[in-house]
């Protein structure tokens, strides 16, 4: 077991040994040191908790989204395709050439 050394870490004679140990550190300040400590075992559980929350919440969003591109792949496999009209553009007239014209002659000039 790799976690056996919890064991042996809460048994009661540990406990007692540090129960011990705190009292002589901290003698009359243990009652607000152990409520400090509560108080932020307890924050860390809450934050622990909400990481855990966002963790899965991006994974159950990857894999809906995965899930949704492999049904559209699939869809796609199958030969469905678009109902929409395909563009045609409209019939080419022939090119014509431009007629030339010369220009008008100016009053008094000679042809």
């Amino acid at each position: 077991m790799p976690l056996a050394f919890i064991d042996t870490l809460l048994s009661p004679s540990t406990m007692m040994l540090i129960a011990i140990v705190a009292l002589l550190l901290y003698g009359e300040r243990l009652p607000e040191v152990a409520k400090s400590f509560g108080k932020q075992f307890s924050e860390f559980k809450r934050n622990m908790q909400n990481v855990r929350q966002e963790f899965e919440s991006a994974v159950s969003s990857a894999t809906s989204a995965m899930e949704v591109t492999s049904h559209h792949k699939e869809a796609s496999a199958e030969g469905d395709e678009a109902t929409a009209p395909k563009f045609e553009p409209p019939p080419a007239e022939e090119p014509t050439a431009p007629k030339f014209e010369p220009p008008p002659s100016a009053p008094g000039a000679k042809a």
